[in-house]
């Protein structure tokens, strides 16, 4: 009877551990494609690939997949829901995460194509998920000035849109150059997988450049992984880059624009890297890995009939991307992930948000959370454009009050407490039953 204990309390311990697995597909889109981000254009060829990266976590009860995503929205639910499907068995939960490049394709335009991507996506997850070996983990801030806001406060209280900042004016706020850095390591400390969350359009490439490109977090990912050392895997986190612009934006590429993307990359990549060898990872002993996904209803700012009007004959935009704005409500999901190693320092969330929020928004979570490495991310499970803060909404501009934001005013504050609160519910500090009357 003894050893029968023994036996089952070294299963229970075996099947509590903390394991990670990594994998990668090329989507690799046929050429033609109209590509995402800018006007409508066409693709011509591919400068670096196009990617789906796969980080598979498992505290032995649950495994979650995050799936990175070289695109500049998330797939379409469906296509989503597809992969979810095919991967059901292999892992539990799967998220979307979209790192806003605006040199790859429009999948919701090229409806053959993401069939296309589905088995490969598909089969990353499972691959990543046959992978899994037992892992430490650890993270740590850094900082680097990449970009700046786009939305130039004047004195009087308006708002005029700077798009490039190449002299590099440092009045142009808020900006957050915080670099969040999360490393996993194999048991034998050697580094499986280091996760760079940074806030910034990847938009270095401009309308002219027809070639796939990935932008600037290719060549971050590529120098972390030459530095890092063989069997590592880096991961782009987009962050909340809505109002944030990369100093050298649209560079032309007759002033070398791709030299220029990835300068922007390696800089990022040496901060990553600097901040990735100082990091401790630890096996966790109590690791458990929870989620919870709240869907907000959320109307739309604008007249829709007044709206289509504007979209279709003055602006001339495409079905798939006018569908998504022309929407009378919409349902928003909110992700959060709690990875709860029952000590604060060590402690990771991430609150995931489906289109692009304002940086003030990531500094806001930071500073609310209970949990001291707080991560938000954007384009996470879907895509509904622009969230800007209140205060942005009322001085105006793009991404506050043009047809790029169908959602109504306060949409990201309440996203934000969303996904405060389920923080506090993951943590168990939040119960949904009242307690008792005083």
């Amino acid at each position: 009877m003894r050893n029968l204990l023994i036996l089952i309390a070294s299963a229970i311990l075996q099947a509590a551990e903390f394991r990670a697995g990594i994998a990668k597909a090329d989507l690799d889109p046929p050429t033609s494609l109209p590509m995402a981000g800018y006007g409508v254009r066409y693709s011509q060829g591919t400068l670096d690939p196009l990617e789906a990266r796969v980080l598979v976590l498992s505290d032995g009860a649950r495994s979650i997949a995050f799936v990175t995503l070289d695109l500049c929205f998330p797939f379409d639910p469906p296509i989503m829901e597809e992969i979810r499907r095919a991967v059901r068995g292999s892992v539990d939960e799967v998220i979307f995460h979209a790192s806003h490049t605006h040199s790859g394709p429009t999948y919701s335009e090229a409806p053959e194509a993401a069939q296309h991507a589905i088995p490969k996506v598909a089969a990353a997850i499972q691959a990543a998920a046959r992978s899994m070996v037992a892992a430490r983990i650890g993270s740590a801030w850094g900082e680097i000035y990449l970009g700046f806001n786009r939305r130039y406060l004047l004195p009087d209280g308006s708002v005029q849109m700077l798009w490039r900042n190449e002299t590099k004016i440092s009045t142009t706020f808020p900006v957050d150059p915080t670099v969040g850095v999360i490393r996993i390591d194999r048991r034998d400390g050697t580094p499986l997988a280091v996760l760079v969350n940074y806030a910034c359009h990847p938009v270095v490439l401009g309308p002219e450049n027809l070639s796939y490109s990935a932008d600037y977090p290719s060549e971050m990912r590529r120098y972390v992984e030459q530095e890092m050392g063989s069997g590592v895997m880096a991961f782009f986190l987009q962050g909340a880059p809505g109002d944030i612009n990369p100093y050298y934006d649209k560079t032309p590429l007759i002033e070398d624009a791709v030299a220029m993307m990835k300068q922007t990359g390696r800089l990022l990549g040496v901060e990553a890297v600097r901040v990735a060898r100082t990091v401790t990872t630890r096996a966790p002993a109590n690791l458990r890995i929870q989620s919870k996904t709240v869907v907000l209803s959320v109307a739309n700012r604008w007249d829709v009939d007044k709206l289509r009007a504007v979209l279709r004959d003055r602006y001339r935009i495409e079905g798939g991307r006018a569908a998504r704005l022309l929407r009378e409500h919409m349902d928003m999901p909110v992700t959060t992930v709690l990875l709860n190693f029952s000590s604060p320092e060590q402690d990771l969330a991430f609150v995931g948000m489906p289109g692009e929020p304002f940086v003030e928004f990531q500094m806001q979570l930071r500073a609310k959370s209970p949990v001291r490495n707080s991560f938000l991310l954007g384009y996470t499970n879907g895509y509904f454009a622009y969230f800007p803060t209140i205060a942005a909404a009322v001085r105006g501009g793009y991404g506050a009050d043009s047809t790029v934001v169908p959602s109504e005013v306060g949409t990201g504050e309440r996203m934000l407490n969303t996904g405060l609160i389920s923080i506090y519910e993951l943590l168990g500090k939040l119960s949904e039953r009242p307690g008792p009357a005083r």
